[in-house]
C-alpha cells in the first residue's frame, strides 16, 4: 500500500507543479506532499508528519514573495477542517529551509481517513494522502468495566467475572494489542456500604476473553450489598465501583458460633442463661432462617445430663438466634449445642459455665466514685461497687464474678481495671486484686479454660474497688456486671479522660520551611502531646517564637490552634540571610531548637500560575502548563500530577494533552507541582472547561420531495431528521428556513404528560427569510423535527434546500437538506384590460396595445416559466387572437411560419399559412384570427405589434393562451405532460372616446344632489300635511264636546235651552268622577266661547257655565249615567 501511495504522490507532484500559482503573483514553484519516511500508519496520540516538497526553482525572490504572502495551508479530515474529533494539534511549518517544511498533527480517532490539504490563495488542493490510525496503549480510567452478562448477584463461594473494555486515552476501543495480557496489572478490592474492606478470594486475571474484552475472575465470599473497585497503574477503571450483591451460602453447622449475652460464663442462680447463636456459612456469612438446634447440659462432676425445663429459641436478627433457659442448680456444667439431623455440633462445643449462689440485684446495687465521671491520662482513678439484693442486704460473691468493662465510644480502645474486694468496709481484702477486661464480642470459651486472673481466688465480698490508669484521652463507657447481672439496670456510665501535662520531649516543631522568601508570611507548625501522645488542646497562649539573631528584621504573630493538638505560628522576615529560630512553651524550648531558616529574595523561588483552557466535548486539547510559570534558570521539571476526574491526560514533557471522557461536559481540574534547579517547589492548577458542541445531526435524509404550491407532506412531517445533544435538560435553539419556500410545523400529536413540552417555544422571524425558530430540550426538538413541512414560493419548482441551524450557548452548526419540488401544470395568464379606445386609424390600422399611450402593462405569461430550468426558447405555448368584426394585423418572427394558422374573413375554419413575405426575419399576417405556437416572448411581441382594421363602431377581441400541457420541467417534460390548460380574455375595442371621468363624476354628483333635494322637499310637504290633518281632527273633537256640554246646561235651564237648541249637536259620554266632570265642564266652556257665533250667545253660555260649575262644587255626584242630547230645529229664527 505504501508503494502505491508514493507512486501516486510522485505523479501528482508533477501534475500540479504548474498549477500552484496565486492570482496576480509571479510564477512560483509547485508543491507536493508525502508522508515522512513513507509512514502513514499512526498510533492514536502519536505525531503524524506530512513533508512539503517544493517543485521548481526556489530562489531569494521566491522566498521574499512567500514571506510577504505566506502560505496558509489547511488540513481537512472527514469534511472537518483543522482540529476536530479525528485529528488534533494541527501545525504547519512553512518558514526557513524549504527542506524542513512539514505539516504535523496528532490522530485521536481510530480509522482510515483521507487527508485533504488546501490553500485557496495558492490554488493548492491535494487529496491524495490517506492514513490509518490505530489504538494507543490502554488507559485505565477510560477503559470501561462491567459485569459479564450483566449478572451482579452471586451466592457466597460462586465465581464472579468482570469484563473490561480496554480503551486508549482518546476513547478508542482496543480489540488487539501487542502487549501481553499479563502486562495489565489490575488491583481488585471490595467494600461494604459503610466503607469496610471485605475479602475477594482468588482474584485471577484471565486476559483476552473474546469480543475485545479483558476478564477478571474472583470468588465472592462476603455477603451483603458490596461495591467492587478496580484499579490499574494508580488509576480507577471507568465504571468502578461496580455494585454487586452476594447472598449467603448454605448453612455450615460446624462454622456456627455461640456468644454469651454479657460475655461471661459465670451465672447467678435462678437467672437466665442467654446465648446468641450465629448461623454461618463456610465463609462466615450470617444465614437467615430459624434452624432447629438441640441443646444439652451436662454436670461436670457426675457427667449426667440435666433436664432443661424452659428452653427457648428465637430469631432476633437475620442469621442470629437467641437461646435461653433458667439455671436453678449451682455448680459447673457443660453446654452442648448441636444439629441432631446432621449429627454435627457448632464450633467451640462443649461450652463450660458456672452457676454460683448469689442474690445480687442490678437495680439496688450501688456504683459510685469520682472515677466514674472523669480521669486524667496517666493518673490512677477509682470507684466503688456495692452489691445488694432486692431487700437492700449485702450480697457477697466471689471476687472473680465481678467484672468491669471500660470501652471507648469512638474506637475499639479499652481500659483494663483492677478489682479488689473490700472486707468489712476497711479496705482491700488481703491485697488481692484481679484484672477485669473486655473480651469483646468473642465466642464462648471451650471446656477447661480458665477465665480468672487467679484461678484459686475464692474470696467472697459484697464491696469492691475498681482502679484503672487510662492512657488514651477521650470518652469511654463503663459497665459493671455481677456475673451475668448488669448493675445500674444495664445503663452505662460515661467517663471523660482528659489529656495529661505537656511532655516537652515528645512535643515539638513538626513542620517548617528551611528556605523561605523575604517579606512573605511563613508558617511553623508545632504539636503538643502528653506522655501518652495525647494531643494537648487550647494551649496556644503558652507558645512563642525566639529569634537568636537579626530579631529586629523579623515580625511574628501569636500561635493559632489548628486541630488535633497542632498550632500554627506565622512570621515574616524583612532581610535576606540565615535565621536561628526556637519555639518556646512556657519559656521552655521545644525540639528541634534551634532550627535554621534561610531567607532568599522572591526571584529565587518558582511561581506556578493557574491556567485556564477550554475544549469541545468530542475533541482533545494540548497546553503548556509551564508556559506562564516562573522558575530560576529557565529549567524546571514536573514532579507530581494530580490527574483530572473527567478526562485522560497524556504528558509530552512540558506539554499536557487532555481529552474529556465520552459524554462529559462541564468543568474539570488538574494540579501539578514543579521543581526548579534549586529543588524549590511550586504548585499550580489548570481549570478546564469542557464545552458542549452545538447539536449534531445523527440522522439526515439524502433529499426531500415536495410538490409545487402544496404543503408537503400533506400529513405529518418529513421523517429521518434527528439530532444529538449531550445535555438532555438544556434548552437549545433550531432555526429552519428555505431559500425559495417557507417552513411550517404540522399539528403535533397530543401528549398526555407534560415533562418537557412545557419548555417548547416556536417563533417566526419577520423579514425576508422568515426563519422558524424552535426552542426546547433535545427530546422536544427531535419531536418537532418529525413534523417539518415545506411550502415553496408561488409557482416555484425545482431544487431548493432547507437550512437547519442548531444553536447552543457555545456556537452554531448549520446543515442544508436538499429539497426537490416537483412541478405541477399551471394555466397561463393574460394581463389585459377590458376595453381599449382605438386612436384614428392610419394606413397600418389602429395599434391596439400602445404602451406609450396606455399606462396599463399588457403581457401574456405562464407561471411555470419562472422555475423553468432550461432556456426559455424550449418553453412553448399557443396563442390565438380573433375579432368578431374587422381584420387583425401583426408581425411574427420567421421561425413561427410553420406553426401559424389564420382565420380569414367570413370563414370559421383555421387554415395554415400558405403565402408569406419574410423581411428582416419577420413576416406580416392579416386575418380575422391569428393563431401560432411560440415562446412567451414571441407572444408578447405579437401582442405589442397587433393592430386593428375595421368599422367605426369597434369590435370584440378574443385572446386565448394554451400551455399545451407543459409543466415547465425541461428536459423531462415528456414524462410530465398533462391535459392542456388555457386562459381566455375578451377586450372591447372602442372607436368613440367615452365621456371623461371628470364629466362623469360631475353628472353623477348632480344626480345625487337632485335626488337629495327632492327627498327633503317631499319630506317637508308630508310633515305639514300631517300636521294640518291633526289640527283639523282635534278641532272637530273639541266642537263635539262643547256641543254636548251645552245641551246638558240647557236641560237644566229650560228658558235658555230653546235658544241654544239650534247650535247643539248630539253628545254621548260617561263620567265617574266629579273632578273629571268639573274639568270637562271648564273645557266645554272655553271651547263654547271660542266657537260662539255672536256675542250674546257667548254671554248666556258663560253665565250658565258659572252656574253649573257652582252647583257641581256644592253637590258632588257619585255616579253619572249616559245621557243624550238631541238637536231640535226651531221654526222661529
Amino acid at each position: 500500500m505504501q508503494f502505491y501511495v508514493v507512486l501516486f504522490t510522485t505523479i501528482l507532484m508533477f501534475s500540479i507543479s504548474g498549477m500552484a500559482k496565486p492570482d496576480n503573483l509571479p510564477s512560483l514553484p509547485g508543491f507536493a506532499f508525502s508522508w515522512l519516511n513513507d509512514n502513514n500508519i499512526f498510533e492514536a496520540g502519536s505525531i503524524g508528519i506530512v513533508k512539503i516538497k517544493v517543485v521548481g526553482n526556489f530562489d531569494n525572490h521566491t522566498n521574499q514573495i512567500l514571506h510577504e504572502n505566506p502560505i496558509n495551508l489547511t488540513v481537512t479530515v472527514n469534511d472537518k477542517m483543522g482540529n476536530s474529533s479525528y485529528i488534533s494539534g494541527v501545525f504547519s511549518t512553512t518558514e526557513g529551509d524549504p527542506t524542513n517544511w512539514n505539516i504535523s498533527f496528532i490522530p485521536i480517532s481510530v480509522g482510515t481517513y483521507n487527508l485533504v490539504i488546501n490553500d485557496d490563495r495558492y490554488k493548492i488542493f491535494d487529496s491524495s494522502l490517506h492514513f490509518q490510525a490505530i489504538p494507543g496503549r490502554m488507559y485505565p480510567c477510560v477503559s470501561v468495566a462491567s459485569w459479564r452478562d450483566l449478572v451482579n448477584e452471586f451466592v457466597a463461594g460462586e465465581k464472579a467475572t468482570v469484563l473490561i473494555l480496554p480503551r486508549d486515552a482518546f476513547g478508542n476501543n482496543i480489540s488487539t494489542t501487542s502487549e501481553e495480557p499479563n502486562s495489565f496489572n489490575f488491583l481488585v478490592s471490595a467494600y461494604t456500604e459503610n466503607g469496610s474492606v471485605v475479602n475477594v478470594l482468588n482474584s485471577t486475571y484471565m486476559g483476552w476473553t473474546g469480543y475485545g474484552y479483558l476478564g477478571i475472575e474472583f470468588i465472592a465470599a462476603t455477603s451483603g450489598n458490596l461495591s467492587l473497585h478496580i484499579q490499574a497503574e494508580n488509576q480507577t477503571v471507568n465504571g468502578s465501583p461496580l455494585p454487586f450483591k452476594v447472598k449467603p451460602g448454605p448453612l455450615d453447622i460446624t462454622k456456627c458460633l455461640a456468644k454469651w449475652n454479657y460475655e461471661t460464663n459465670a451465672l447467678q442462680i435462678f437467672s437466665k442463661l442467654e446465648i446468641f447463636i450465629h448461623q454461618l456459612d463456610q465463609f462466615g456469612n450470617l444465614v437467615p432462617g430459624l434452624n432447629e438446634f438441640d441443646a444439652r447440659v451436662i454436670e461436670k462432676e457426675t457427667s449426667l445430663s440435666i433436664p432443661i425445663a424452659d428452653l427457648y429459641f428465637n430469631e432476633v436478627a437475620p442469621g442470629i438466634q437467641y437461646f435461653s433457659f433458667s439455671v436453678v442448680e449451682p455448680g459447673d456444667f457443660l453446654l452442648i449445642i448441636s444439629d441432631m439431623k446432621r449429627n454435627q455440633t457448632i464450633s467451640n462445643m462443649p461450652c463450660p459455665f458456672t452457676v454460683f449462689v448469689g442474690y445480687c440485684d442490678g437495680l439496688n446495687s450501688v456504683i459510685n466514685g469520682s472515677g466514674l465521671v472523669s480521669s486524667i491520662a496517666g493518673e490512677m482513678s477509682t470507684f466503688s461497687v456495692y452489691l445488694e439484693d432486692k431487700f437492700h442486704n449485702p450480697s457477697p460473691v466471689e471476687a472473680e464474678t465481678v467484672r468491669v468493662q471500660i470501652l471507648g465510644t469512638l474506637d475499639s480502645s479499652n481500659i483494663v481495671p483492677l478489682i479488689s474486694p473490700i472486707k468489712n468496709g476497711g479496705g482491700n481484702g488481703g491485697g488481692r486484686s484481679y484484672a477485669s477486661g473486655a473480651p469483646g464480642n468473642s465466642p464462648l470459651p471451650s471446656a477447661g479454660s480458665n477465665n480468672t486472673a487467679d484461678g484459686n481466688m475464692k474470696i467472697e465480698a459484697s464491696a469492691f474497688v475498681a482502679s484503672y490508669t487510662p492512657e488514651m484521652s477521650g470518652t469511654y463507657k463503663i459497665q459493671v456486671f455481677c456475673g451475668n447481672i448488669p448493675l445500674n439496670n444495664g445503663h452505662s456510665h460515661m467517663l471523660e479522660v482528659r489529656q495529661g501535662e505537656v511532655d516537652l520531649k515528645l512535643s515539638g516543631v513538626v513542620k517548617f520551611a528551611s528556605k523561605v522568601p523575604k517579606l512573605v508570611e511563613n508558617e511553623v507548625v508545632v504539636r503538643l502531646v502528653d506522655s501518652f501522645l495525647n494531643p494537648i488542646l487550647f494551649r496556644q497562649q503558652n507558645l512563642s517564637f525566639e529569634f537568636h539573631a537579626n530579631s529586629s528584621g523579623v515580625v511574628s504573630w501569636t500561635f493559632v490552634a489548628d486541630n488535633n493538638g497542632q498550632y500554627i505560628g506565622r512570621y515574616v522576615t524583612k532581610d535576606i540571610g540565615a535565621y536561628e529560630i526556637c519555639v518556646l512553651f512556657q519559656d521552655k524550648h521545644l525540639s528541634p531548637c534551634p532550627f535554621w531558616v534561610y531567607v532568599y529574595s522572591s526571584e529565587y523561588f518558582p511561581k506556578a500560575y493557574n491556567d485556564t483552557v477550554s475544549v469541545w466535548e468530542d475533541e482533545s486539547v494540548s497546553f503548556d502548563v509551564l508556559g506562564n510559570d516562573y522558575f530560576a534558570g529557565g529549567i524546571a521539571r514536573i514532579t507530581e500530577i494530580l490527574m483530572p476526574s473527567h478526562g485522560s491526560l497524556l504528558q509530552y514533557e512540558r506539554l499536557f494533552r487532555y481529552t474529556p471522557f465520552k459524554g462529559f461536559y462541564g468543568n474539570d481540574t488538574l494540579s501539578y507541582t514543579i521543581q526548579d534547579i534549586n529543588n524549590n517547589s511550586a504548585s499550580g492548577i489548570v481549570f478546564i472547561a469542557v464545552l458542549i458542541t452545538p447539536p449534531q445531526f445523527i440522522s439526515l435524509p439524502l433529499t426531500l420531495l415536495a410538490t409545487e404550491d402544496v404543503i408537503s407532506p400533506r400529513f405529518g412531517g418529513f421523517p429521518g431528521i434527528e439530532i444529538y445533544y449531550s445535555d438532555p435538560t438544556e434548552n437549545i435553539s433550531i432555526s429552519l428556513s428555505a431559500k425559495s419556500g417557507t417552513i411550517f410545523l404540522s399539528p403535533i400529536l397530543m401528549q398526555f404528560w407534560q415533562p418537557a413540552w412545557s419548555a417548547l417555544s416556536v417563533n417566526r422571524m419577520e423579514g425576508e427569510e422568515r426563519n422558524l425558530i424552535v426552542v426546547g430540550c433535545v427530546e422536544v426538538i427531535n419531536s418537532v423535527l418529525q413534523s417539518i413541512q415545506y411550502l415553496g414560493n408561488q409557482n416555484f419548482s425545482g431544487d431548493d434546500a432547507i437550512k437547519v441551524s442548531t444553536t447552543n450557548k457555545n456556537g452554531v452548526h448549520d446543515i442544508h437538506i436538499p429539497v426537490f419540488v416537483e412541478p405541477i401544470n399551471d394555466p397561463p395568464f393574460i394581463n389585459i384590460s377590458e376595453f381599449i379606445i382605438l386612436e384614428k386609424a392610419d394606413k397600418d390600422g389602429s395599434l391596439i396595445f400602445d404602451k406609450q399611450k396606455d399606462k396599463f402593462e399588457y403581457f401574456i405569461g405562464d407561471p411555470d416559466l419562472f422555475s423553468f430550468p432550461s432556456n426559455e426558447s424550449h418553453f412553448m405555448i399557443s396563442l390565438s387572437l380573433e375579432v368578431n368584426d374587422g381584420i387583425l394585423r401583426t408581425n411574427l418572427p420567421a421561425n413561427l411560419i410553420n406553426t401559424t394558422e389564420l382565420k380569414l374573413k367570413n370563414s370559421y375554419q383555421w387554415q395554415p399559412l400558405l403565402t408569406f413575405v419574410s423581411i428582416s426575419k419577420h413576416f406580416l399576417v392579416k386575418a380575422k384570427g391569428i393563431r401560432f405556437r411560440g415562446t412567451v416572448k414571441d407572444c408578447n411581441e405579437a401582442i405589442e405589434h397587433l393592430s386593428y382594421h375595421g368599422g367605426e363602431h369597434g369590435a370584440v377581441l378574443t385572446v386565448m393562451a394554451n400551455d399545451m400541457g407543459n409543466y415547465g420541467c425541461y428536459p423531462d417534460c415528456g414524462e410530465n405532460m398533462s391535459v392542456p390548460l388555457f386562459t381566455e380574455a375578451t377586450v372591447n375595442l372602442i372607436r368613440r372616446k367615452p365621456m371623461s371621468s371628470l364629466m362623469a363624476h360631475a353628472l353623477g354628483s348632480a344626480s345625487v344632489i337632485e335626488f337629495i333635494v327632492i327627498f327633503f322637499l317631499g319630506a317637508i310637504l308630508l310633515f305639514f300635511t300631517c300636521k294640518c290633518a291633526l289640527v283639523l281632527g282635534n278641532e272637530r273633537r273639541v266642537r263635539m264636546r262643547d256641543a254636548k256640554l251645552t245641551k246638558v246646561e240647557i236641560s237644566k235651564e229650560p228658558s235658555s235651552s230653546e235658544t241654544l237648541s239650534e247650535h247643539v249637536t248630539q253628545f254621548t259620554g260617561c263620567c265617574s268622577s266629579p273632578f273629571l266632570l268639573r274639568s270637562q265642564s271648564s273645557n266645554f266652556r272655553q271651547r263654547s266661547r271660542r266657537q260662539s257665533v255672536n256675542g250674546e250667545s257667548g254671554k248666556d253660555e258663560s253665565h250658565s257655565s258659572h252656574s253649573s260649575g257652582d252647583h257641581s262644587q256644592h253637590t258632588p255626584l257619585a255616579n253619572f249615567k249616559p245621557f243624550s242630547i238631541e238637536r231640535r230645529q226651531s221654526g222661529n229664527p
